[in-house]
């Protein structure tokens, strides 16, 4: 592997589902993913480019290793998403499960302050 990040389009999309409002809303799936949205996020997501990437990281812990979902709006380095982006509220989420099984549901919801997104794996804020 070179190390760069794949961020070409050439897979659809898929259709957009889901409604706007006050509780989140099922964007869509692929697979055996289904990807829920909260609020905010599509219109975050599509001012900074129409893109969000989600990838495991696994972090070292006294209790053994802690694998947890980071997100951002351009590719990561040294990351490559070779799978087919999930369909979501308007806007396309290139997911790397790493080594693991994907998860049924992703769920993602604007932080606190609103300055990014955070991802939720089968609702858990770690990977299981």
């Amino acid at each position: 592997m070179d190390g760069a990040a794949d961020t070409s389009p050439e897979a659809p999309a898929g259709g957009r589902a889901g409604i706007a409002g006050p509780t989140p809303s099922v964007a869509g799936s692929a697979g055996h993913t289904e990807v829920v949205v909260g609020d905010g996020v599509p219109q975050f997501v599509a001012a900074r480019g129409g893109r969000l990437y989600v990838w495991t990281e696994t972090h070292a812990c006294c209790t053994g290793g802690l694998t947890l979902l980071e997100t951002a709006v351009a590719p990561p380095q040294r990351r490559s998403f070779r799978s087919a982006p999930l369909p979501a509220d308007g806007f396309e989420v290139w997911f790397d499960a790493g080594r693991r099984a994907p998860p049924r549901t992703l769920t993602l919801e604007l932080g606190r302050r609103g300055r990014r997104v955070r991802a939720f794996w089968n609702d858990c804020a770690y990977v299981d």
